[in-house]
């Protein structure tokens, strides 16, 4: 059973995270859900509802940049942006107006301080693009409302005016980093995975299906790229890109010096992942202790079926290994002349 496979790196390690169908509050403590709703929730999961998807994507450190990023929202006003009044923003010289009454050049810390915080709420392509934008509204009046001032904009591929605009409907929502307290806000891993929740919560209560679970209960061990990064590697190519040439780097010195000694990081995923799954199969013996085999059995289902933890770094080492043999292959089927130019150019 793949619950016994410690998966990418090693069978020897042991290791850690916390399996709840999974909620924590910022500050750490367990969110009680009751049972009702921690089985909703364990059901979610283990038929992979759609994940909601809540990211920082940057933020300006001077008046001019947060103006910069109401425009590029609104595509100078060609897109509605919302405030938290709950009012219809439509054109350039309102999109100003707005701005203007957000006195940002009041604010402390201009040019070393971030200003204002770009958050993106998305859903999968497909989802009705309103109901996205209602959820965000409603996401946040309860997270935001009377805290910060705040604005957002709905992109969808039929109304966004972007050459490249993707299929998911997605929220832009620009938050105003000094609080009407005086106040910052602070946006940590904690609070980012319940605001995940609460906006999934949001998309549910318009009967819209949709989750937030923890990436290591869902088996993803893979962080994502920085938007700069994507967007360079995406213009450009992967192999243009001196981060992903460097790991490469790094991938061949690793296979050439036979180096298999885990990456402190790696050793964490291993961990995180074997007590993932203890947790797992531990609800899935409480529940069928209770007399829901079903939900058991989806459970035991789900953990086997989590794919090999895997680093971004690993999955580059692995590639390069296979191009290495690949060229070594075809320095045999050429002769040995052949294949010592073929190891001339590993080098």
């Amino acid at each position: 059973m793949a619950t016994n496979d410690a998966g990418g790196f090693s069978r020897e390690e042991e290791h850690s995270i916390e399996f709840a169908f999974g909620h924590k509050r910022p500050k750490g403590q367990r969110l009680k859900l009751g049972k009702a709703g921690a089985k909703a929730q364990a059901w979610r999961t283990v038929t992979k509802a759609p994940e909601v998807i809540v990211r920082v994507s940057g933020g300006g450190k001077t008046a001019q940049h947060v103006k910069a990023h109401f425009d590029y929202i609104t595509r100078r006003g060609q897109l509605e942006m919302v405030n938290d009044q709950g009012e219809t923003i439509r054109g350039k010289d309102q999109v100003a107006d707005l701005f203007d009454s957000w006195d940002m050049d009041l604010s402390k810390g201009q040019g070393e301080l971030r200003q204002a915080f770009n958050v993106v709420l998305s859903m999968p392509a497909g989802t009705d693009p309103q109901k996205v934008l209602a959820a965000a509204q409603g996401f946040a009046r309860e997270t935001l409302y009377g805290k910060h001032q705040y604005a957002m904009v709905l992109h969808t591929q039929e109304t966004d005016p972007h050459k490249d605009a993707p299929p998911h409907p997605h929220v832009h929502l620009i938050i105003k980093a000094e609080g009407y307290n005086g106040k910052r806000l602070h946006i940590r891993k904690a609070t980012l995975q319940a605001w995940r929740e609460t906006f999934a919560e949001q998309l549910r209560d318009r009967g819209i299906e949709a989750n937030a679970t923890p990436r290591a209960v869902r088996g993803v061990t893979k962080k994502s790229k920085g938007v700069a990064l994507f967007h360079l590697e995406k213009k450009h190519g992967r192999e243009e890109s001196h981060v992903y040439r460097a790991k490469v780097e790094e991938a061949i010195k690793e296979l050439n010096a036979g180096t298999q000694e885990l990456k402190p990081w790696e050793k964490a995923i291993i961990n995180r992942r074997q007590k993932t799954l203890r947790e797992m199969l531990q609800a899935a013996k409480t529940y069928e202790a209770e007399g829901d085999k079903e939900l058991a059995d989806a459970i035991r289902k789900h953990a086997a079926s989590l794919p090999r933890p895997e680093t971004e770094r690993h999955a580059i080492k692995a590639e390069v290994a296979q191009e290495l043999q690949r060229i070594r292959d075809q320095g045999k089927q050429r002769g040995p002349e052949a294949a010592r130019g073929d190891k001339d150019k590993e080098r």
